[in-house]
């Protein structure tokens, strides 16, 4: 396997950033769908204050409107700017924040869960239930329903730059709310990096990652929307995965997790030791060039050999003539557990030349 040329570093990843890439997504898409939701449910609110739509002309017609104030609103899933508040001459008032106060966190989590999950009239229907306290009515559901679905559409099929350096694909199971219990839905993720270091969800789907059409089609999703090149994936190994790079992807590199390595490696010794090894066992990754990992890696095998009986290594000392191919390209990979990391802000990577 042929170095990339001109990459001779590779741009380090911490398992935290990792899962904070995915999360500042989801986090992006609550906001938007929230801003989206709160417009519409405002918009209802005025006109049946008013007693007439926009530009109505009705003897129903109580009161002007006097266009719209700018509010800040917090959200778990962080700040909202400049939402527009409509305003009346007779001084319309709304007790949509209040209640969205005392339900943040059940209405944050629907929105999530439809992010992920797919949007529902039943989930928009209990979103605007929270936010007004009645039952919605079927056109106020619908059209919430269609800005969220039109939102989320756009994000799906939106254009792709042609090459990532660096891409990340990885299988995990995500906790959606079906029909009021937690279910854990299968999602299939991938994650890229720009010549220029930025990174961002490239795209993802549900689907077993045992399935290697479901690889399939996502890759070609991605190729459809304008990707051409990954200079070097990285995965977790498995088969089905590998085989759907293989085919929709042939001219790219493929490496083999890095965190997975050490963690399987550091499986075979007491748990005590781990803290210590690990540190060890990643310098090894973690050497400017081949030479000096080698050097690493050869002095960690004659220390633990001492250490531990034979078989206890005996992975180890299997793996060592396969982890070559991964000093020189990607030093971490990344792991999709989607958790709740809401403080981290994702730092630009510095890409080597």
């Amino acid at each position: 396997m042929t170095p990339i040329k001109k990459h001779t570093h590779s741009p380090v990843i911490g398992q935290a950033e990792a899962q904070a890439t995915f999360q500042q997504l989801v986090q992006h898409q609550i906001r938007q769908a929230i801003r989206a939701t709160f417009i519409d449910i405002l918009e209802e609110e005025v006109a049946a204050f008013i007693g007439a739509q926009p530009y109505e002309r009705t003897d129903e017609r109580r009161d002007h409107r006097a266009g719209h104030r700018s509010r800040t609103l917090g959200t778990t899933a962080g700040v909202i700017d400049d939402l527009p508040v409509p305003r009346t001459r007779g001084g319309f008032r709304t007790q949509l924040f209040d209640r969205y106060q005392r339900r943040m966190h059940d209405v944050d989590t629907l929105m999530q869960d439809m992010f992920v999950g797919g949007v529902s009239q039943t989930a928009v229907g209990t979103v605007v239930e929270h936010l007004t306290g009645n039952a919605p009515s079927p056109s106020t559901v619908s059209r919430v329903f269609h800005t969220l679905d039109d939102e989320f559409q756009a994000w799906q099929a939106r254009p792709l730059p042609p090459r990532s350096c660096y891409a990340f694909a990885d299988g995990t199971y995500f906790s959606v709310i079906y029909n009021g219990q937690g279910q854990k839905m299968p999602i299939l993720a991938l994650i890229g990096i720009t010549p220029d270091g930025q990174r961002e969800v490239i795209a993802f789907t549900t689907g077993e990652r045992e399935n290697q059409g479901a690889w399939e089609s996502l890759l070609a999703d991605i190729k459809d929307r304008g990707v051409e090149t990954v200079d070097l994936w990285i995965t977790d190994g498995h088969q089905a995965m590998l085989n759907a790079i293989a085919a929709k992807f042939p001219a790219s590199q493929r490496q083999r997790c890095v965190v997975h390595k050490m963690s399987n490696i550091e499986s075979h010794v007491p748990e005590k030791y781990r803290d210590a090894l690990h540190a060890e066992l990643r310098a090894i990754f973690y050497q400017p060039d081949r030479a000096q990992a080698d050097q690493a890696a050869a002095a960690f095998m004659a220390k633990y050999e001492r250490q531990y009986p034979e078989r206890t290594f005996e992975e180890v000392k299997k793996r060592s003539k396969k982890i070559a191919t991964a000093f020189r390209n990607e030093g971490s990979c990344l792991l999709l557990f989607y958790a709740v990391v809401r403080t981290l802000q994702l730092r630009k990577i510095r890409m080597p030349g």
